[in-house]
């Protein structure tokens, strides 16, 4: 965004327009224009009241910069192929409105110290969107555990059938952790929403500005100490970064669970037809491609983190060309990460389960055998002696194409005769479901108690997550200046 360093009025160097397409794209300019006007209001109205330059000459900057923020929401652009970059060219839009009244506006800032405000400004923005849809992927999430809590379903180590679970219980893992990622997100938020506006190009300035006062007007927390750090700091994108991929990592292995669901071998889910494409080629297919993309997408947010580290790696602690690289793979990390969550939110609503099969298939693996070990131990039985018989006697039953509640209790004493009657309260389905009633376990109980503290977890989380409406002055009122 610093481009070459032509201040004067004269007309350019022919070989600007060659020089010029190799700074940042038209794309991501335009991207940051509204937030450079938005920093400049508030750095000249710094100016002005603290009396570095006249309160009248920041009247009259301010309102220009005011007349350009209306053009440009009203789909005017100031940019032109011949201006340097956004600051210049919104150096000369004022000087067309106010002549060289719009100098001052050079006081005291450099475009080193506003391009990282303009970062932050545009980043902390997106945030307050991802927010909003994180929340509501996770309010979807609560619901589905919600309309789901009566369904059982075997539940997989290893990829092996293991024990009976509730599919609410699956629903409520997913929503935990987004809720980290949500806490994440929150403390990123707190390190970006700082200001680096007043750092000057990377000493400060002898001129006696306020930065919390532009702090204040723009919303942010608090302003950057250091004014080296200020300028050249660009961690806060790979903290950024980081927490994208792991929201990218939670999805991806979501829809990977619930692509092998929708398998004919599986058929535990379906997606609604329209959410699945047929097979031009094989009539009969049905393809959950939407699925697949949820799976696939976040590969592109993992490669975008490793170029916010390559491109820092090596750096020297001080402003160059270098940090300006990151701001393609920013906002194509942030447009990826919505896309994502739209998508994963819009794909969930579509799912519907398929109560039967998966209780069936609970039963059929044998995913209560833990319960009929769990009798013997009771009974005084040694562990390992109580594995073995438990072990023989799933292999009876799917020699035999039983399930151990159909087993006859002289069966049953074949193998032990520490079984009694008593044995058949125990492995059914819904009895080992039902007896996983440790804090956070599956019983229902559990599981209705955990979606209802989820439910209370996310009403606290979007009370304070990070929005536009906690800002301590609204920009909006820089308007009167």
């Amino acid at each position: 965004m610093t481009g070459p360093q032509n201040n004067s009025d004269s007309n350019l160097s022919p070989d600007f327009e060659k020089v010029r397409r190799f700074w940042q794209t038209p794309q991501v300019e335009q991207s940051l224009v509204r937030y450079d006007i938005e920093s400049s209001l508030a750095h000249i109205k710094m100016l002005g009241e603290t009396g570095i330059i006249e309160l009248e000459i920041a009247n009259r900057v301010g309102e220009a910069l005011e007349q350009i923020r209306q053009e440009l929401a009203a789909g005017k652009p100031f940019l032109l192929s011949e201006d340097m970059d956004i600051h210049g060219g919104l150096e000369r839009r004022l000087k067309e409105i106010v002549g060289d009244l719009a100098l001052s506006l050079r006081v005291a800032k450099s475009r080193n110290d506003q391009i990282a405000t303009d970062i932050r400004l545009w980043l902390r923005e997106a945030l307050w969107e991802i927010a909003d849809d994180l929340s509501g992927l996770r309010e979807a999430l609560l619901d589905l555990a919600e309309r789901d809590l009566d369904i059982v379903m075997p539940g997989y180590t290893h990829m092996q059938p293991a024990m009976p679970m509730l599919l609410a219980h699956w629903w409520l893992a997913n929503e935990a952790r987004l809720r980290r990622d949500c806490g994440r997100l929150a403390d990123l938020y707190r390190r970006l929403n700082v200001l680096p506006l007043g750092a000057g190009v990377l000493a400060g300035t002898n001129q006696p500005i306020d930065r919390s006062l532009v702090a204040r007007y723009l919303g942010f927390d608090g302003v950057i100490e250091n004014s080296l750090d200020a300028v050249s700091d660009r961690d806060y994108l790979v903290e950024f970064g980081s927490f994208a991929a792991l929201v990218g990592v939670h999805l991806s292995q979501m829809a990977a669970e619930l692509l092998l669901w929708t398998t004919q071998e599986f058929a535990f889910v379906r997606l609604r037809s329209a959410f699945v494409f047929r097979s031009q080629s094989m009539p009969q297919k049905r393809n959950p491609e939407l699925l697949e993309i949820l799976r696939s997408r976040p590969s592109t947010i993992y490669g975008r983190l490793q170029e916010f580290l390559a491109e820092l790696k090596g750096v020297p602690v001080s402003f160059s060309q270098d940090l300006q690289e990151c701001l393609p793979g920013l906002m194509d990390t942030v447009e990826h990460l919505k896309f994502l969550l739209e998508l994963a939110t819009v794909l969930l609503s579509a799912i519907e389960p398929d109560a039967a099969r998966m209780k069936e298939m609970a039963s059929k693996d044998l995913t209560n055998s833990r319960n009929a070990l769990d009798f013997l131990l009771s009974r005084g039985l040694p562990p390992d002696r109580s594995s073995q018989i438990v072990e023989a006697l799933v292999k009876y039953c799917r020699q035999r194409d039983k399930y151990l509640s159909d087993l006859a209790l002289s069966e049953w004493q074949q193998f032990s005769p520490a079984f009694d009657s008593e044995i058949y309260k125990h492995v059914t389905i819904d009895q080992s479901v039902g007896s996983m009633s440790s804090f956070g376990g599956t019983s229902q109980e559990q599981v209705a108690q955990a979606l209802e503290r989820a439910r209370q977890a996310l009403v606290k989380d979007r009370e304070r997550q990070p929005r536009a409406g906690n800002l301590q002055l609204p920009v909006r009122e820089l308007e009167g200046i």
